[in-house]
């Protein structure tokens, strides 16, 4: 599949998305920056798009469990864990078996979901205390595009996790889960050299993006941060729509 790696387009829509990304994962636990994936799907296919991320997340991994590990819940990783095992075992599958357009749809679909979030998770309040479901949603979500944060922020929200806890539990929780999708991946016949050379490429991004997110959720409730990031979710969400049905046959 060609990858247009030395376009403009491409190098911008990766930076934008990796810096929000690492601000959302070091700041507010993952649950603002699931935009690179849907950003980078405009550049190259989809499963190419998650694959470069990767590595990048996991970077990121090191860097937010070195900041929180100290802050969290044994308790709650014991619960998530399991769950999210069988979620990314699912994603695995379903990642392997559907063509690049499918998958366009689906992460069209789950980013508008996701970007709309605010205005439906009070309809989904009486489930927040069910870990196994979200557990598990949050490892499909996750294997398919790296968006595995706004579902483990349901349950979070329910248990009424402090600031420091949320943080430390989800930076551990999503290192577990991320090193653990190299596995389907693998399966997959996912990796490339080339696309493991752009996400090196892509690190000082990503170690900005940290920087900058543990910086400002020191100093700001992350409100704004996360409007932004839902409107860049819903147009990336509703493009791949129109991609996956009209254009990528014949991109």
């Amino acid at each position: 599949m060609p990858a247009p790696f030395d376009t403009l387009l491409f190098w911008l829509l990766a930076g934008i998305g990796v810096i929000l990304t690492g601000i959302s994962k070091s700041g507010f636990a993952g649950g603002a920056g699931v935009v690179a994936v849907p950003l980078l799907a405009f550049a190259v296919p989809l499963p190419l798009a998650a694959v470069i991320m990767l590595p990048v997340l996991l970077f990121m991994d090191i860097r937010t469990i070195h900041l929180y590990r100290k802050h969290a819940s044994l308790a709650t990783l014991k619960h998530l864990v399991p769950a999210a095992f069988v979620g990314i075992a699912l994603g695995g599958s379903v990642m392997g078996m559907l063509s690049t357009a499918a998958l366009e749809l689906i992460t069209g679909v789950i980013s508008i979901v996701f970007a709309s979030w605010q205005w439906i998770s009070s309809s989904l309040q009486r489930f927040q205390q069910a870990g196994w479901f979200w557990g598990t949603v949050s490892g499909v979500t996750s294997t398919l595009i790296h968006a595995g944060g706004p579902p483990i922020n349901v349950y979070f929200l329910g248990r009424n996790l402090p600031k420091l806890q949320w943080l430390g539990t989800a930076a551990v929780l999503f290192g577990v889960m991320n090193l653990t999708k190299v596995i389907p991946y693998s399966l997959n016949g996912f990796w490339e050299l080339r696309l493991l050379l752009v996400s090196v490429l892509l690190l000082p991004a990503a170690w900005l993006g940290v920087q900058l997110g543990h910086g400002i959720q020191q100093r700001i409730g992350g409100d704004t941060f996360t409007r932004i990031c839902r409107v860049l979710l819903m147009i990336s969400g509703a493009g791949l729509v129109v991609k996956g049905l009209f254009f990528t046959s014949v991109v």
